[in-house]
């Protein structure tokens, strides 16, 4: 097919009004605690949030009156140190924060509690994360990084910072340190392939300690003080049905343990022996000696988490979640009420996908595809019994990390298509069936090495399409050079076809279906594409000069025919009958995320903000 020329004249671009409908999610990231003194000496609790509105900061906590006193960063642009990675209590005395995305290391000082939490810098200037830190024999405090594998210090005596290069030549995140009594530093290191290495501080030397055997790919190792101050290793199994190894590690050597002989990880404690034994963003619990414990909520002016992704549920209702922590938000566009329901799943990342099916919700989130059905108009109850609102239905299967697509294709079945694990390649295709609530098949390597980042039912043809990315999941580096569509038939259960749609791209992030053709969206080159499922082949493209399409934002809207796209910071529509592309309008902010089209505007995210682009009536 080529663009009609024989059509009526489009429609005007339909105007409208942006407004911002507020924060959905003020709720921060916990990251944990470390025991440490106020400015006159007495035992306080530091507790460390995470925020994507604002910079990280530090809650002081009095265990016996609860008293709470705010510290935020001081001096703080950009990104750079919103979110908290590691957190110790120096050999000085004082509070020291490694950050995300910035790879800053953070320090506050209990004596002069005026400067906030100052930031003394970048370490290394290729690493953007600083992990795990822990206080070496000689003083130091050490941490990881990602970006490169690195290992940096920090000397708080000198205030010298030192990076001390990668501690493995290929791989990218050294996530987990240990110091151990034999003046070595242990360090875990992953995701393509797992090792321990430990680091001499002396003279420089690393080395990896584990057997060969036990150097897998796709996993990790991690490294741990145990309550009994000596250093453990973990190398994570296969499969989550399989166990891993356990090793104990002393003077640069890796000795394999069975499971039930690590002792736990050690607990920071205050001197009369009471810790926290539970905490989440909302409260914490103080467990003493004789087992009584003290339940507490904290008390902080929040700015916000990240509104991650965005989407049309039951009753043209828009949900979204946010990310880190993991919350499901609602608005109601007849009551303008915008409420922050809860997290929906097991776990804690972001929801990647959502669906509306039958007065439900259906959302899919990372880490690992994990699966959850809403039922709005029941309690919100989370659990993972038959009960249960949401109900967990559990992990998707092998091959599933990042669960970027869902889409509704025949029998009511609904198809999700994920990106690769941490360490692996090759992401994988669920096929769930809501009346049964179960997966009822799994499709690994559809496109061979590239995960899967759009989806589309066609339902002339009867066929799912797919758009794949050649990214395999963190920690690797690409196989493949371009992008592919497929196609997959349901009844054969199969691939049928795929080809390579725009030379050059590395991955198809957008895709919608509309008078029996696919309209998908592909970066690099910011390419909107038209795919003919009868003749299996691209028959129109069109650079959107407005910016980089953006992920899962490109819905038609039934009421006038159009298909609506994101792309920089621009709503755009093309008209599927001529394929002409044009501007809808230009947003003042930025445009994070999307997306919802509904007869009452169309609904994106900024940062931690829900905008609403609202049809003007004419």
């Amino acid at each position: 097919m080529s663009p009609a020329n024989n059509k009526p004249p489009a429609q005007k671009s339909p105007r409208g009004v942006f407004e911002d409908l507020g924060v959905p999610v003020k709720t921060p990231q916990y990251n944990g605690y470390v025991v440490g003194e106020d400015k006159d000496g007495k035992e306080v609790f530091y507790f460390c949030f995470s925020q994507w509105g604002a910079s990280l900061f530090l809650l002081k906590v009095d265990p016996d009156a609860g008293a709470t006193k705010q510290i935020n960063v001081s001096g703080a642009k950009g990104k750079g140190c919103t979110f908290a990675k590691s957190l110790i209590r120096g050999p000085d005395g004082r509070i020291y924060v490694g950050t995300a995305p910035g790879g800053f290391i953070l320090r506050y000082d209990p004596k002069k509690p005026d400067e906030g939490l100052k930031i003394l810098g970048r370490p290394s200037p290729s690493e953007t994360y600083i992990y795990s830190m822990v206080i070496g024999k000689d003083g130091k405090i050490y941490a990881g990084t990602y970006g490169g594998a690195h290992l940096v210090a920090y000397d708080p005596e000198r205030e010298k910072m030192e990076d001390l290069g990668p501690v493995d030549e290929t791989q990218m995140y050294a996530h987990s340190l240990a110091a151990g009594k034999d003046g070595l530093i242990y360090i875990g290191i992953g995701s393509q392939r797992a090792n321990i290495v430990a680091f001499d501080p002396k003279s420089g030397r690393r080395w990896s300690v584990i057997p060969p055997e036990w150097r897998l790919h796709g996993r990790s190792g991690y490294v741990m003080e145990g309550r009994d101050g000596k250093v453990y290793g973990y190398i994570a199994p296969r499969a989550r049905d399989q166990k891993g190894q356990s090793f104990i590690l002393e003077k640069g050597v890796a000795k394999p343990i069975p499971p039930n002989a690590f002792p736990g990880s050690k607990i920071e404690k205050l001197r009369d022996g009471r810790y926290i034994c539970k905490a989440d963003p909302e409260k914490y619990v103080i467990k003493d000696p004789s087992g009584k414990e003290t339940c507490r909520k904290f008390r902080y002016k929040a700015a916000g988490s990240m509104v991650y992704v965005v989407g049309l549920g039951p009753e043209g209702k828009i949900y979204g979640s946010s990310a880190l922590p993991l919350r499901l938000f609602v608005f109601d566009p007849v009551s303008r009420e915008l409420k922050n329901l809860g997290n929906p799943t097991s776990v804690n990342g972001e929801i990647y996908s959502l669906l509306g099916f039958k007065g439900k919700l259906y959302v899919c989130a990372y880490p690992g595809g994990w699966l959850s059905v809403y039922d709005p108009n029941k309690p919100f109850n989370y659990g993972t019994t038959k009960d249960s609102n949401p109900k967990g239905i559990g992990y998707l299967g092998e091959g599933h990390l990042r669960p970027r697509a869902m889409v509704l294709g025949p029998d009511d079945k609904i198809y999700i298509g994920s990106l690769p694990p941490y360490g692996e390649y090759g992401g994988a295709m669920a096929i769930f069936d809501p009346e049964k609530e179960k997966v009822i098949g799994n499709y690994r390597n559809i496109v061979l090495n590239q995960g899967i980042s759009a989806l589309a039912y066609e339902p002339e043809s009867g066929l799912i399409f797919g758009g794949s990315s050649i990214f395999g999941g963190g920690g690797t580096r690409p196989i493949e050079k371009e992008a592919k569509i497929f196609a997959w038939d349901p009844k054969r259960k199969e691939k049928i076809f795929e080809t390579v749609p725009v030379p050059g791209d590395v991955a198809i992030v957008s895709m919608e279906s509309a008078n029996g053709e696919i309209f998908a969206t592909s970066v690099v080159s910011n390419t909107l594409f038209f795919f003919d499922p009868s003749a299996m082949k691209v028959t129109y493209k069109i650079r959107i000069p407005f910016g980089r399409p953006h992920q899962i934002s490109l819905k038609r809207y039934e009421a006038d025919g159009y298909i609506y796209g994101l792309a920089g910071n621009t709503i755009f529509r093309v008209n599927p009958e001529t394929y002409k592309l044009e501007k809808v309008a230009d947003y003042p902010g930025t445009i994070s995320c999307g997306f919802a089209v509904s007869e009452t505007g169309i609904y994106f995210g900024s940062d931690v903000h829900l905008i609403r682009y609202r049809w003007e009536t004419p």
